[in-house]
């Protein structure tokens, strides 16, 4: 779907925080029923770098929540901008001791209450608004799906995929990751910024 950015001012008088919005007459259909979207109608943060009124792509993604404590569920529609650039890049990032404090497989009831490692959620989010796809790949169970999806919604992350049961390490091994596309590994440290390049040894074949 195509429209175009606008932007609005904060409104004190209604709380209303201001920010971009997609401006369009285009028609989308939900579970068989059909929506005009408005001015208004979908607004997201989006990066600085877009100018105003540019025509832009998106893409219509449910996001919908449920608290199984309360039995309620809150339902809203967000719009994803697809980028027209080739630099756009997939990111695989792992969650336990990179996203948020280290936990076992053995301590999964201790994922819902797993802290935020500071930086991860503005940096993440921060590439998902800039076109780039976010892709979570855990060493957690498969049985903890629906556990892990309720803490990344709960905390704010934009992503676009959740793959469970990565290979665990053992001791000290390392990831190989053999591909005929561009590869480039990036080891978390203790510090979420930009990426930087640097020179670097690395492996290949003869």
């Amino acid at each position: 779907m195509k429209g175009f950015l606008v932007y609005h001012e904060p409104f004190e008088e209604t709380n209303y925080p201001g920010g971009w919005a997609i401006q369009t007459t285009e028609k989308w259909e939900v579970n068989m029923k059909t929506f005009s979207l408005t001015e208004c109608s979908l607004e997201w943060v989006l990066s600085n770098d877009l100018p105003k009124s540019s025509e832009i792509e998106f893409e219509i993604i449910p996001n919908c929540k449920y608290d199984e404590e309360k039995h309620f569920g809150t339902h809203q529609f967000l719009a994803k901008i697809k980028r027209k650039d080739t630099t756009s890049k997939i990111f695989l990032i792992d969650i336990d001791g990179t996203i948020c404090e280290d936990i076992k497989n053995e301590d999964s009831h201790l994922y819902p209450t797993a802290k935020v490692i500071e930086g991860s959620l503005e940096q993440i989010n921060k590439w998902a608004d800039e076109g780039h796809t976010i892709t979570f790949f855990t060493a957690r169970e498969e049985k903890d799906r629906v556990k892990t999806l309720k803490w990344l919604w709960e905390n704010g992350f934009k992503f676009d995929q959740l793959i469970m049961n990565k290979p665990r390490i053992k001791d000290n091994q390392e990831y190989v990751w053999v591909d005929n596309r561009k590869v480039r590994a990036v080891t978390y440290s203790g510090t979420w910024s930009d990426l930087v390049e640097v020179n670097a040894k690395i492996q290949t074949f003869n």
